[in-house]
């Protein structure tokens, strides 16, 4: 049973440091019973740990007692008290009421005929059934043996499954993350659920979470709190040498680690591993000890479909990069223009308040806002000059035909990259292309961009123009606000125009 449940004889015996007493309710309305059984049970101990007694006399005074006491092991139950069926009424309250199905109930008598043996057996969760007259001191001790033994492997089953269904709820949330520092964070979070580690400690010194590189040996710490790092490359070395022997012990049994109320999970992947240190309140027990195994065997397989997702997303990225620096390249503009126009974006997303996750996809999706262009002939893409008539006709398709090689693959980046192509040259007031949509009609991707891609290419030289200076870009957009340009989103430009300039500054030409 010990294995099936999670539990050991080790772990009952050791749940808690401070060996507190078995809490037993003694319920009768006459003292001379009250006085004998306590006599009687003076000197008991069971698995090291004395008994506390609690006396009601009346079925009133143990409702009171049950409402302030919620770890009675054991209830002595008369029947016969204020009313003849007192006792029974007791019991199936605290079953039907409390919902208290663990604390062991044994009906005492002194009428037998009052409560027949078989009746209440059947028809109340009664654990033990005596008459007062069989109840000698060696009796009593039986009673108390039997039933808090019992009481102890059902609360042990009760945490098992209280565990369990913690490590399910953790391993669910935590199997949905795709980045690993949104992996490492909530890994940590849900240890502090896992193990009722305080929040003061879950981000603290005795608490963390590092990576060592299994090629190189660089072993590093993560900042989940830093907005800029991530990682730090620190040396073992540094750290408290309690804290270092355990991981040290850890990185070279390739394992978990428990020392008393220390543990290290130790999660190897392919690349790198990654580290989890902390501390609980008392000594760890062998039911976290195997709550932390089987979550650490969930982490190691997510932490490999991270990995594999980061590869998948930075080769998607890169592609993406690359292909709008080949149509960029084609019309003769700028080198630095897609990825200003994708880190222009993002702020403005970010700004706006969109989520992490989505500034991200804007930023990876903008820089194919223009990939319509590859189907523009060159007569008209490069001409130096402005375009005229029929030739901005055929420029204008752009927008649809990037759409077009953009839509439908099924990939959440290229269906936004397909929005952004699309609604990039649509304007507010509805004089934009190629369907002439206003206001919120155009999808917001699309307005940000329009605004990353004017700011940008109004800056950098092109085939048909010098680029512009500051002052007039903005006396531009402070002219077109309402009109070409979303005037929310001007105003985030506006106010936040130092940020900008710093990404223009940092990617120059």
């Amino acid at each position: 049973m010990d294995d099936m449940f999670l539990f050991s004889e080790e772990d009952v015996q050791t749940v808690t440091a401070s060996r507190p007493p078995w809490k037993v309710l003694v319920v009768d309305d006459e003292k001379d019973v009250h006085a004998v059984t306590t006599l009687a049970l003076g000197s008991f101990e069971f698995q090291e740990r004395e008994l506390e007694l609690h006396h009601a006399y009346s079925a009133r005074q143990a409702k009171d007692i049950l409402a302030d006491e919620d770890d009675i092991a054991l209830i002595l139950l008369d029947v016969v008290m204020e009313t003849d069926q007192a006792g029974l009424e007791l019991a199936a309250y605290i079953r039907r009421e409390l919902n208290n199905h663990s604390v062991r109930i044994v009906l005492r008598t002194g009428q037998p005929g009052q409560a027949p043996e078989h009746q209440v057996i059947r028809d109340y969760d009664i654990n033990d059934y005596k008459n007062k007259t069989e109840l000698t001191s060696a009796k009593l001790y039986t009673i108390l043996y039997s039933n808090l033994r019992s009481y102890k492997d059902i609360n042990a089953v009760i945490r098992s499954k209280a565990a369990l269904e913690r490590l399910i709820i953790a391993s669910r949330g935590i199997s949905s993350m795709h980045g690993l520092k949104s992996f490492v964070s909530l890994t940590l979070t849900q240890l502090k659920e896992l193990l009722h580690i305080p929040d003061d400690k879950v981000y603290g010194d005795e608490s963390g979470a590092y990576a060592i590189n299994n090629e190189t040996g660089e072993f590093s710490r993560f900042l989940l709190h830093d907005s800029d790092e991530f990682e730090e490359a620190i040396s073992l070395e540094t750290l408290e040498p309690s804290k270092r022997d355990l991981i040290e012990q850890a990185i070279a049994e390739q394992g978990n680690i428990y020392r008393d109320q220390y543990f290290v999970m130790f999660c190897k992947g392919q690349r790198a591993s990654l580290i989890f240190y902390g501390k609980v309140g008392n000594r760890i027990s062998s039911i976290d000890r195997n709550i932390l195994n089987i979550f650490t065997e969930n982490l190691i397989s997510i932490i490999e479909n991270i990995y594999l997702h980061e590869i998948i997303d930075s080769s998607q990225k890169e592609i993406i990069y690359r292909l709008g620096e080949v149509v960029e390249s084609r019309s003769n503009e700028t080198g630095y223009h897609v990825k200003r126009v994708a880190y222009y974006s993002a702020l403005l997303a970010e700004l706006v308040g969109l989520p992490e996750d989505e500034v991200e996809l804007i930023k990876s999706a903008s820089p194919l806002h223009d990939v319509g262009k590859i189907a523009i002939p060159d007569a008209v893409l490069n001409k130096p000059g402005k375009l005229e008539g029929e030739e901005w006709e055929i420029m204008k398709t752009h927008a649809l035909k990037g759409y077009n090689v953009l839509n439908g693959a099924g990939l959440v980046l290229l269906d936004i990259a397909a929005t952004i192509a699309l609604t990039h040259h649509e304007k507010w007031d509805g004089s934009g292309y190629p369907r002439g949509l206003a206001k919120d009609e155009i999808h917001l991707y699309g307005r940000i961009t329009a605004i990353a891609d004017v700011f940008d290419a109004l800056g950098s030289d092109r085939c048909y123009k010098k680029a512009w200076p500051l002052e007039k870009i903005l006396n531009l957009f402070r002219e077109e606000r309402g009109k070409h340009f979303d005037p929310r989103l001007i105003d985030l430009m506006m106010d936040n125009l130092d940020r900008f300039l710093e990404i223009r500054d940092r990617y120059q030409d």
